[in-house]
């Protein structure tokens, strides 16, 4: 603007007339001068907008999808038949023989262990106090632990599953509900053992699982962690006697939605880590709720879940979601409230060295020679350190 004040200043006229004309002439000329600059400053926004454009298209390019795309382009070993050395094939490409060797020699280490430390015998079963606990290799080495998995007709492994399949029926005939006559409920039993185990023991079993459509949708068929058909829950190695496999009667049922024909019908009620595949975290703890409505007076209810053994995040309003110390306390408070009784709970996760080992995905891999074998106590599951967690709550007697 001090152009312009100089060009006022220099206008100034002798005469009226005079001082009109050239003021009009004076006015022209600044009129001219922002025009001439509100021309330059509206260039200027336009190549100002642009930029902006192209660069929230660049932004929007460089999404989560941009990068997994250009991080898979460069962790490619061979680029045009040579080799690839960008950082990231350099820095990684040896991870998956890395993995390889630390799976199979966890696995050797395991086997060996088992030789120095022989495991626990049990002629018969017998009573072992438990608490709502998390699974560990003293477990493991355990006469209940011997006892189940013979009756069972598996072998003893350091393997969370084998703690599963053995805490659920300790806890049940720790609380007499192995018995003839008694009824048991199972949620989402796939093709697990423990319907022809309880029944064995003169149990009636409604063994349940998810209808096989949305069991397909939800991708357990392609897992083998549904059952195509219930006469798969029938094992005669584990319980010779038909009559009593007979007494196994096979439903589908959600899990969210339990039937109200089934409330207060059973004397206990068990699933095995399948509360974790409900959707999310609040969905299972109403399950562990929900699930006392089909308990009669004095029933117990078995479950184990997945437990993520750190405080902080966790994985929720997933597939699978990962409990913690924080979610159990809270719905132990909320059965107590309604009256219902709930065990102790035990978070000590193991002192075993064993315990310290967190088996990394991807499981069951056949690449892995050893892979059936070796120790599965702890595992990495969305990078979060986790084991198998037991729950028990029980209804009161009338």
């Amino acid at each position: 603007m001090a152009d312009v004040q100089t060009a006022l200043a220099a206008s100034q006229p002798a005469g009226p007339k005079a001082s009109v004309a050239n003021a009009l002439a004076t006015v022209d000329t600044i009129l001219a001068e922002l025009t001439k600059r509100l021309l330059t400053l509206e260039g200027q926004y336009l190549v100002l907008k642009n930029a902006v454009a192209a660069e929230t298209q660049r932004v929007q390019d460089f999404n989560p999808q941009w990068i997994d795309r250009t991080v898979k382009e460069l962790s490619q070993r061979v680029c045009d038949a040579n080799p690839n050395f960008s950082f990231i094939n350099q820095r990684f490409r040896d991870f998956e023989l890395a993995l390889r060797d630390i799976r199979n020699l966890a696995a050797f280490r395991d086997s060996e262990y088992c030789k120095q430390h022989p495991l626990a015998k049990a002629s018969g079963p017998a009573f072992h106090p438990l608490k709502a606990k998390a699974c560990t290799e003293s477990d493991i080495r355990s006469p209940w632990v011997a006892f189940w998995t013979r009756e069972l007709q598996m072998g003893v492994n350091y393997h969370r599953k084998c703690w599963e399949l053995c805490y659920v029926p300790q806890i049940l005939y720790n609380e007499g509900k192995l018995r003839e006559g008694t009824r048991g409920l199972g949620f989402a039993c796939g093709e697990e053992p423990l319907p022809s185990l309880f029944a064995k023991y003169g149990v009636e079993v409604v063994a349940t699982d998810l209808e096989p459509a949305r069991a397909e949708a939800q991708g357990w068929v392609k897992t083998n962690q549904h059952l195509s058909s219930f006469a798969k829950l029938r094992r005669r190695d584990i319980c010779p006697d038909e009559s009593r496999l007979e007494k196994i009667e096979g439903r589908y049922l959600d899990m969210n939605a339990i039937p109200a024909d089934l409330h207060g019908q059973f004397d206990f009620c068990w699933s095995v880590c399948s509360l974790e595949h409900l959707g999310s975290i609040a969905n299972g703890l109403n399950f562990i709720e929900n699930s006392m409505l089909t308990l009669k007076p004095g029933g117990v209810s078995v479950h184990t879940l997945e437990f993520n053994i750190n405080d902080g995040d966790t994985v929720d309003n997933w597939p699978t979601v990962l409990f913690q110390k924080s979610n159990l306390l809270d719905v132990a408070e909320r059965l107590k409230a309604k009256g219902f009784s709930v065990y102790d709970f035990d978070f000590d996760t193991g002192q075993g060295i064993l315990d310290g080992f967190v088996d990394l995905p991807p499981f069951f891999e056949q690449q892995y020679p050893l892979h059936n074998s070796h120790a599965h106590l702890k595992l990495s599951i969305d990078g979060f350190v986790c084991t198998s967690f037991g729950f028990i709550a029980k209804k009161p007697e009338a």
